[in-house]
């Protein structure tokens, strides 16, 4: 071979090495978004718990269903104390969300609970957060894995050593009564 099929084989080996340096890049910036997501996911999860462990408190709303909110916001802060993420916990929020949805149902009148007005105006406030922080969460853990399940990606393992993403299926909705607060 003379040297003008090694230059050509040369260029096309560097080339090759930035292509698989920039998707590299990418699928690492992909990953930190996810980390942040799900950063932000879990303060706005402790965000929601604080909330309404103070509505758990109040009085004026029904027994039995403080109590059930009560015992959900006290698993949740205790499963946010651990490291690893279970299906345990997102079972627990969503019975937190469970609980906000029969305390404020499709009946609730906001007006009628005027020196508590602000208090549940910051729940239907943190539980809109919670819904956008799982969606973006979600959206950036989407991306990775399609990334990731590309050929190239798997077969050089430009992923390193980090973990798959994992889609949560989180019951965050807003409940009725809070939909318009």
């Amino acid at each position: 071979m003379d040297t003008s099929n090694w230059v050509l084989i040369a260029s096309g080996l560097i080339l090759f090495a930035i292509y698989l340096a920039n998707v590299a890049g990418r699928l690492d910036r992909l990953h930190l978004k996810v980390e942040n997501a799900r950063n932000a996911l879990d303060r706005q999860l402790a965000l929601r718990s604080a909330i309404c462990s103070d509505l758990a408190g109040l009085d004026l709303l029904d027994e039995k269903l403080r109590l059930r909110l009560a015992n959900a916001i006290h698993a949740s802060i205790s499963e946010e104390t651990l490291d690893v993420h279970t299906e345990n916990e997102w079972k627990i929020e969503s019975e937190v969300t469970k609980s906000l949805g029969e305390l404020f149902d499709k009946d609730f009148d906001i007006n009628k609970y005027p020196h508590h007005k602000n208090l549940i105006q910051e729940a239907a406030g943190a539980t809109r957060r919670v819904q956008y922080a799982l969606t973006f969460y979600n959206d950036a853990a989407t991306s990775v894995i399609k990334v990731r399940k590309r050929w190239i990606v798997r077969s050089f393992r430009l992923f390193g050593r980090a973990r798959m993403p994992v889609l949560l299926d989180l019951d965050v909705q807003i409940p009725h009564g809070l939909e318009h607060c």
